[in-house]
């Protein structure tokens, strides 16, 4: 099990680096690598690999995903714009959510609980996705 960020942010999809050492997922040199100066705070990060990260979500999403690899340890995977894309993602605000068809099944994400309010800091990182019970929630999510 893995913490996510879903940006809308940013284009790019992310895995860090210590993800990648514990899965020992093959790294590949990127094609065309950059500076990125948002994931971190100091200096901007050199990406120069990527690689194939297997994300599933519980039996009902399995999807290799592209990833540069970083140096993070806020999260293990960050989510941009081009998975978005790739299975066009609906952010539903109010929820905190994000909606989207797979295979004909209807998937959710989970946000995780605010933390306490003694901390008052609000986390965006969303665990793992359901489905949505079609008895229950999907009624109220349908747009």
């Amino acid at each position: 099990m893995c913490n996510l960020i879903i940006d809308n942010g940013s284009w790019e999809n992310f895995v860090s680096m210590a993800l990648v050492e514990y899965m020992k997922l093959e790294t590949k040199s990127h094609p065309q690598p950059y500076d990125n100066g948002r994931i971190k705070k100091g200096p901007c990060i050199k990406v120069t690999n990527r690689c194939q990260v297997p994300i599933s979500i519980e039996k009902f999403y399995r999807d290799p995903i592209t990833c540069d690899v970083v140096n993070i340890d806020k999260c293990h995977i960050f989510l941009g714009r081009s998975w978005q894309h790739d299975v066009d993602a609906t952010h539903k605000g109010r929820d905190n959510i994000y909606v989207f068809t797979w295979k004909g099944k209807r998937v959710a994400t989970r946000p995780i609980p605010p933390p306490p309010e003694s901390t008052k800091k609000v986390s965006s990182l969303i665990s793992l996705c359901q489905r949505l019970d079609r008895n229950s929630r999907a009624s109220s999510l349908e747009e």
